[in-house]
This record gives structure tokens, C-alpha cells and sequence, in this order.
């Protein structure tokens, strides 16, 4: 996703802003910073970038609070990500078995029409107050389908 913002920024590093301009997408993809921060960013030849850029950020915006990003294009269905999630595998017997969870049962992340999606993101243990948040889901897809942020 850096990578996406940074095909839209003017990739000069010229440092107005303060930084190069990967760092400035680094910022961008956190939410700490905002294209507006960017002063050759603004002239009339990057309109193009800044709409390019309103877009991608409207993504971010509407990414969950635990972090996940999920690109459904990318996904292949396979189920790994429900078998290494720490609250899956802890309270789903199914989950941790492979077989993926039942319909009713309470789980982070489920396989639905062949795409992962967050079922229930309140029970992800990136929520809870940990000095290490797990990244459990995103180190194991195989297709990068799962990014947080």
C-alpha cells in the first residue's frame, strides 16, 4: 500500500515537507500526515496525484480498527489466515483443526463466497492493550491479500 501511495506523490525528495518522499508515504499510510502537507504536491501539475491519492486514503480511512486491510482481488480462499489467528485457533475447535469455523460461531476472520472478510473484529487480539500486536494473519497469506496498518 506505501508502494501505491508513493506512485502518486512527486517522488523529487526535495524535502519541503520535511522528509523524502517515501517517509511521506510512510506518514500518509498511518494517517499522521495529509496530502495538503505536501507543498509540491499542491501546485496544478499533481492534480491528477491528488486525486489518485484522495482515493487510496478513503480506503485507509475505511479500514478496521484493528488495522486490517483485506484486498479481496488477491485472495484465493485458502483459510490459512483463520488457522494461525490467535483468537480462532483459542476458541474455535473447528479453526483450529482447519476445517474452518461453523456458521454461528464467534471468530476475527471467516471465509465467505471464497474471500476472507473480518467477521467480528472486536475479538481480534490486536485490540487488546499488548506490547506486541499480532501480525499472524498477514505473515502467513501466501497471496499478501491481508495488510495492517
Amino acid at each position: 500500500m506505501r508502494q501505491k501511495i508513493l506512485e502518486h506523490l512527486p517522488k523529487t525528495d526535495c524535502q519541503m515537507c520535511g522528509m523524502t518522499c517515501a517517509d511521506f508515504a510512510a506518514f500518509l499510510l498511518s494517517g499522521d500526515l495529509t496530502p495538503q502537507e505536501c507543498p509540491l504536491l499542491q501546485e496544478d501539475a499533481y492534480s491528477a496525484h491528488r486525486e489518485a491519492l484522495a482515493k487510496i486514503l478513503a480506503e485507509l480511512a475505511a479500514r478496521a480498527k484493528s488495522g486490517h486491510l483485506i484486498d479481496g482481488d488477491k485472495c484465493n480462499g485458502c483459510g490459512i489466515c483463520l488457522t494461525v489467528c490467535e483468537y480462532n485457533a483459542a476458541n474455535d475447535p473447528e479453526s483450529r483443526q482447519g476445517k474452518g469455523p461453523y456458521p454461528n460461531a464467534k471468530v476475527v476472520l471467516r471465509i465467505v463466497n471464497g474471500r476472507v472478510v473480518l467477521a467480528d473484529e472486536t475479538l481480534c487480539t490486536r485490540l487488546l492493550q499488548a506490547a506486541d500486536k499480532c501480525t499472524k494473519c498477514q505473515d502467513h497469506c501466501p497471496t499478501q491479500a491481508i495488510v495492517l496498518v
